[in-house]
């Protein structure tokens, strides 16, 4: 039998319909359980929050990519239907990444450093029905409570993690309710993208002191992180909120600049960077960064100071501009500042950025 129309609209919408059928190239999976990609087509965008949704043997779930390590809560709650062993965590293989092995019997903590550092404790959780897990990393510590059916286990961690949370499935079904990061910092109206020198748990940087006097900011600091590593971060962030200000402290894990010529790389990703801040109507605020004997950007701080945007002058706090660190301000390291030293930045903080005194945490 031949069917004619002749509406041709009508007519596309039977073709259609066959081929979803016939091709099922309709998806009927929850769209939030796939990464967004950005309109560069550069940047994976995942959730911040994933919901109803089963975990089976072999499948991994991502949430919002950042190198937040202070102030964040990872929590994951559902129904067990089996359970062989489950891996909870915040990155992988990186430096600082951190996760949970949970297996019928031990719960495993693994942190990475330089090696990777292994604990193991017994537990006798029966794994079955409900469960919930949540990490709740403060300032320099993490409370990991698990609850199934009526037994809570918990103890203090030193999970940190870097990059993406994740939850992965070996041998384990799990009907899921929730798998979500929080964190209260997403709200502020100041974000603050940067390297090692970006930390609010250590003495010896700058943000410590600026969390300290009680002030809100978002801290996503990347120990050896380069401009395409916070590019994502930011990406991702204004995803779940654009601040009033986001202040861009990238430099010093780029290549040297060349005598007084800023690195191509860097520069292309100041470029995306005031570009994003542009169509996102957020207030871009950059930060120079002092040279040191590995590391020559000289050349990165004229590009800067030329560039007509506002910025926080960290390499006048601490040097003279040509990589003669002021007394004292220098760690032995040759590349980080000393307690010294990151006082001096954050003193300069303030009073570049006098805004921060508006936002109290």
């Amino acid at each position: 039998m031949k069917l004619e129309f002749k509406n041709k609209t009508t007519q596309l919408l039977i073709l259609l319909i066959i081929a979803s059928c016939t091709y099922g190239f309709i998806s009927k999976a929850p769209r939030q359980h796939h990464p967004r990609i950005n309109a560069s087509k550069e940047v994976e965008i995942h959730p911040q929050k994933l919901s109803n949704f089963t975990l089976a043997d072999g499948e991994e779930y991502k949430l919002v990519n950042s190198s937040i390590k202070q102030f964040y809560t990872i929590a994951f709650s559902g129904e067990i239907v089996k359970f062989d062993t489950l891996t909870i965590g915040k990155g992988s293989g990186r430096y600082l990444t951190s996760n949970l092995i949970i297996t019928p019997d031990s719960i495993i903590a693994n942190r990475v450093t330089n090696v990777t550092a292994r604990t193991a404790i017994k537990h006798q959780l029966k794994l079955k029905n409900e469960i919930s897990i949540k990490i709740e990393r403060g300032l320099s510590l993490s409370i990991v409570t698990i609850i199934n059916e009526n037994d809570t286990l918990s103890f203090s961690s030193d999970f940190i993690g870097m990059n993406q949370p994740f939850i992965h499935s070996s041998g384990t079904e799990i009907k899921v309710d929730t798998f979500e990061f929080i964190c209260e910092d997403y709200k502020s109206d100041v974000f603050v993208f940067g390297d090692s020198y970006v930390s609010s748990a250590n003495p010896s940087r700058w943000p410590y002191y600026i969390h300290a006097a009680g002030y809100q900011f978002l801290c996503d600091g990347l120990p050896g992180g380069k401009s395409k590593d916070s590019y994502d971060f930011i990406n991702a962030a204004f995803s779940i909120h654009k601040p009033k200000y986001a202040i861009w402290c990238l430099g010093m894990n780029d290549k040297s600049d060349v005598e007084r010529v800023a690195n191509d790389e860097w520069k292309a990703y100041v470029e995306k960077v005031i570009k994003l801040c542009n169509e996102s109507n957020v207030t871009l605020i950059f930060a120079t960064v002092p040279t040191v004997e590995i590391r020559n950007n000289r050349g990165k701080n004229d590009f800067v100071r030329a560039s007509g945007y506002r910025y926080i002058d960290f390499d006048e706090a601490v040097s003279d501009g040509e990589g003669n660190w002021k007394e004292g301000m220098l760690a032995k390291d040759g590349v980080h500042p000393a307690e010294i030293g990151a006082k001096a930045m954050a003193d300069r903080f303030m009073a570049d950025f006098p805004e921060i005194k508006n936002y109290i945490r």
